[in-house]
């Protein structure tokens, strides 16, 4: 596959030897890589299936069954450096990419060539993923404020003072901005005013991402529990306690509640209840959120293996497992008929959900936190030494 032998520092984006044009493509005579000029709003189409928060979807479940993302003639389109690292995914929403990173800023980026479009400052680390809703990017920041911004030119709509650092990604649903702080809170904001509706307190920090579903907000805490809140209220209908740390968000599909814990198991609990359907073991700590696709959840393990679990029955039934290289912790990202996983090893493999076979693999140049965003025939990620990258097919 392409790959782009050298590092470019500073915020500017690369373009690999991919056929992607460049707009005044000499480079002066300095040697220095050209930087890629935007394709205009009005000419830069908008993907068909787009990947506007974490995990696609305000249920996390990590799955785009409309979509198959890049499995042949994959190569590496460009790449864009931050002063940071990027510990989580892209948002693609529309014809943008937006993605933080620890120097502080939110990008917006062209997602054909890499190009800058905006950036959005804050005053501390950006750590999670956006959320890009109806226009308005929705982010966290280490600051201690969550933030609305205009999608279209970056200038701040409002902003939220949550009191402690921002520990997860938001979820907007019905009119909400849903987000967990490190102050052992979760937060319901109100979506257009920027005003607090709710705050639930749990024992400890609440780093992962709420999932929601039927007028439920279901989110993991640091106190080892699940919570299921109610989204207009805040008020608890359920807990379930696990033996460690839930630092990830969970999954919600067809009336089941899909949590990992670092006690290194994943759990399925029912969505009305919270009773145990079922456990599985997966060998060490889960610290990312599953995908759930019909009758398999996808799960990521420190032992270095993504695993595949069927769900279908009343235990779970561990189809096979794909070994990585090094520690799991980013959530895994599927298609109609891809998986896509990272390792903190840096290595991006594309994998058939079937049977566990590797279509592709790509090496980043550092370790990856986070899982990618996929769109149509296009994959985005970022690594620790604050690179975002872009796959594409063909």
């Amino acid at each position: 596959m392409d790959r782009v032998s050298s590092r470019v520092m500073g915020r500017r984006a690369v373009v690999a030897a991919a056929g992607v044009a460049l707009a005044g493509c000499a480079d002066g005579g300095n040697g220095e890589e050209p930087e890629p000029t935007p394709i205009p709003d009005d000419e830069r189409e908008a993907f068909d299936s787009g990947w506007p928060t974490f995990a696609r979807d305000a249920a996390n479940t990590g799955y785009a069954p409309d979509i198959s993302g890049p499995y042949t003639e994959i190569g590496e389109r460009w790449r864009f450096e931050t002063e940071g690292s990027i510990a989580g995914s892209p948002a693609v929403a529309g014809n943008t990419l937006y993605v933080g990173s620890t120097d502080g800023s939110l990008y917006a980026l062209d997602p054909y060539v890499g190009a800058e479009l905006w950036s959005f400052e804050t005053d501390g680390p950006v750590t999670t993923t956006p959320a890009v809703v109806d226009g308005t990017v929705y982010v966290g920041s280490g600051d201690e404020r969550l933030y609305a911004i205009d999608a279209a030119d970056g200038t701040e709509v409002w902003r939220f003072d949550v009191g402690d650092r921002v520990g997860s990604s938001p979820t907007v649903s019905e009119g909400t901005v849903y987000v967990g702080g490190v102050n052992s809170s979760v937060f319901a904001v109100d979506r257009n005013a920027g005003e607090q509706r709710w705050r639930f307190g749990t024992g400890a920090s609440v780093l992962g991402t709420p999932a929601v579903a039927d007028g439920t907000v279901y989110v993991g805490s640091s106190d080892r529990n699940v919570y299921a809140l109610d989204a207009a209220s805040g008020e608890e209908r359920w807990r379930f306690g696990t033996r460690g740390i839930v630092s990830a968000g969970p999954a919600v599909a067809d009336g089941t509640v899909y949590a990992g814990s670092r006690d290194s198991t994943l759990y399925a609990l029912d969505a009305e209840d919270g009773e145990r359907t079922w456990q599985f073991d997966a060998n060490e700590q889960v610290q990312g959120s599953p995908a759930i696709v019909g009758e398999t959840a996808f799960v990521g393990s420190s032992d270095d293996f993504l695993y595949a679990v069927g769900i279908d029955g009343d235990d779970p039934v561990g189809r096979w497992r794909f070994q990585t290289g090094d520690s799991v912790v980013a959530s895994p990202a599927a298609t109609r008929n891809h998986v896509f996983v990272a390792s903190t090893s840096g290595n991006v493999f594309c994998i058939v959900p079937e049977d566990g076979d590797t279509v592709w693999r790509f090496e980043a140049d550092a370790g990856i936190q986070e899982g990618p965003a996929v769109t149509d025939e296009w994959l985005y990620f970022g690594d620790v030494d604050g690179t975002v990258y872009a796959i594409g097919s063909g």
